[in-house]
């Protein structure tokens, strides 16, 4: 599960609702301020969670067992986790990509090419068996951004969906509340299988929740 609960706007208590509902194995937060971080730290057991403001705030949870860290990227760091999956590995990803259309907006576009490149070259130094890179990637698949991600690594929403015939649905609107326009938030992955995937409401954000369910191998 990935979600961008825009620092401290999202309702924390559907937040509860909502990962009791779904009882995700991992799961990555984007812009996280304090509540939906202690709202992890209540629910899992293992994590990482750095609460932050100004869309700094970030964190990740396991149900299992796992080594945490961040992972170093320009402008905005992510976090990682590594785990054991039955008899396979997995490493997983949580990031945020800067907003393309904040002024001045070529100083956006080098920041987004500098940290997509980092996160490759990252994803190509992981030896795990499986590996997942999720989160607001502030690109519909319209982008650049997207098509250098999709480039090397399978949309996993966009697989689980067409296993039902079916498409991805959007995730993010201009306002929280507001309908959702765009896929912007993303799951990617190498070595590893998506079998289903949903979008859930995150109250307070601009952005819906992406579970996916995966197989490693």
């Amino acid at each position: 599960m990935t979600g961008n609960v825009l620092d401290d706007q999202a309702d924390s208590g559907q937040i509860k609702v909502l990962i009791d509902q779904i009882d995700p194995d991992l799961v990555f937060f984007q812009e996280m301020a304090e509540e939906p971080a202690r709202v992890l730290s209540e629910r899992f057991e293992h994590h990482y969670l750095i609460p932050g403001t100004e869309c700094r705030g970030r964190g990740v949870a396991s149900k299992h067992p796992a080594e945490f860290g961040s992972l170093d990227l320009p402008w905005r760091q992510g976090v990682y986790a590594r785990l054991a999956v039955a008899n396979s590995t997995l490493t997983a990803a949580g990031v945020h990509m800067p907003n393309p259309i904040v002024f001045p907006w070529w100083r956006s576009v080098r920041q987004r090419s500098d940290q997509v490149e980092s996160l490759l070259s990252w994803a190509d130094e992981q030896s795990s068996d499986g590996l997942i890179i999720a989160g607001d990637m502030n690109a519909s698949p319209a982008w650049p951004l997207y098509r250098r991600l999709a480039e090397r690594l399978e949309d996993l929403p966009r697989q689980a969906a067409s296993l039902v015939g079916s498409r991805p649905e959007p995730t993010w609107g201009w306002r929280p509340g507001w309908p959702r326009m765009l896929r912007i938030d993303h799951v990617f992955g190498r070595g590893v299988s998506a079998t289903r995937t949903s979008v859930h409401r995150i109250r307070g954000s601009d952005h819906h929740a992406v579970v996916v369910d995966v197989t490693v191998g």
